[in-house]
């Protein structure tokens, strides 16, 4: 019998969504078929010290050492948000020659910027919302100006968000321009860089793309609706409190939409570079619909929007892992030649 392949399960991680990323990591770790795969739970504490199958904690310089020393042969990376899912991880892994699953450092680097990944997928076609976008030393000292343009060329309701983060950390939608201040301090609580952004009032969607076939083939999936019970918008809560919103997959859509939808998530895949998996987030307004953003590392939780979807076609969860893990290796083999 072969020897078994090396898994490291990266989780945790200093950013906002430690937890989160925590409760994903471990839905990965029991998932793994032991018959098939060896596994290392690799947690990444708040302050960035690395835990190794529950090794004393380390910092960077040492850890890094530990993945040849352990023969890892893939990372599963679990990490959601700044530093996990920003390209960071993925250089570092890439500079240790370790194969992982899903996008890439340049891929993931820009689809956590929600500015610049917006630019890149309006400029190849794709239909955004309007939104202006600023740091908070513009913020202090032009605070005035920055209302008037908000309130002039995008309107009330409109939405605030950092730029660089996951789970809706620091998001909110503004009714009126009261709000706006308080709104802009919540987000800059929660990064530097701010997007305010036109609400697209509608049903709101999340399309995942699987991109882990053998034969290479791309593979958008069933469309989810999102309908939470309470609160405007699928928030923190929404997200990964079982019950607070209604996820209909697939979504009751006609089949012009719901193609539309799904040829989008797949181009914006493409477009940014994304590997293995992804999800695109979309508003259905009265003119069709409005891509929002796309995440190159969702949610693995009980709660979590692409496992849902893989089982709409039939994959279960342990699948969907495997599928992801064998991708990554056959990445590794093809970039080796």
């Amino acid at each position: 019998m072969s020897e078994k392949q090396h898994i490291a399960v990266l989780k945790g991680g200093p950013s906002l969504e430690h937890d989160v990323s925590m409760r994903s990591g471990q839905g990965v770790e029991e998932a793994l078929d032991r018959q098939v795969y060896a596994v290392t739970p690799v947690v990444i504490s708040r302050e960035g010290l690395w835990s190794f199958d529950g090794s004393p904690p380390m910092p960077l310089a040492a850890a890094a050492g530990q993945f040849e020393a352990r023969g890892i042969d893939v990372a599963f990376l679990a990490l959601h948000g700044t530093f996990g899912e920003d390209g960071r991880v993925q250089g570092l892994l890439d500079l240790l020659g370790v194969p992982y699953t899903g996008s890439g450092c340049a891929a993931s680097a820009l689809a956590m910027d929600k500015v610049r990944c917006k630019a890149v997928v309006e400029a190849q076609g794709l239909r955004v919302a309007g939104h202006v976008a600023l740091d908070r030393p513009t913020w202090a000292v032009s605070a005035e100006t920055v209302r008037r343009t908000v309130a002039d060329d995008l309107g009330f309701p409109c939405v605030v968000k950092p730029s660089a983060q996951g789970s809706s950390f620091g998001v909110t939608i503004v009714q009126d321009a009261a709000g706006f201040d308080a709104a802009m301090e919540a987000a800059f609580d929660a990064g530097d860089y701010v997007m305010v952004e036109q609400h697209v009032a509608g049903r709101e969607l999340t399309c995942a793309v699987l991109d882990a076939d053998a034969g290479g083939r791309l593979r958008p999936l069933p469309i989810t609706e999102i309908r939470p019970k309470s609160g405007a918008f699928f928030d923190f809560e929404a997200k990964y409190t079982a019950g607070a919103c209604e996820e209909i997959t697939p979504a009751h859509l006609d089949p012009a939409t719901a193609e539309q939808v799904s040829e989008m998530a797949a181009h914006a895949h493409e477009i940014v570079g994304c590997a293995g998996w992804s999800r695109s987030d979309f508003m259905l307004g009265p003119d069709g619909p409005v891509w929002i953003e796309i995440n190159t590392i969702p949610g693995l939780t009980p709660t979590s929007l692409f496992p849902q979807a893989v089982a709409a076609v039939g994959i279960s969860y342990g699948e969907m892992v495997t599928l992801l893990v064998e991708d990554a290796l056959r990445r590794a083999r093809h970039e080796k030649g």
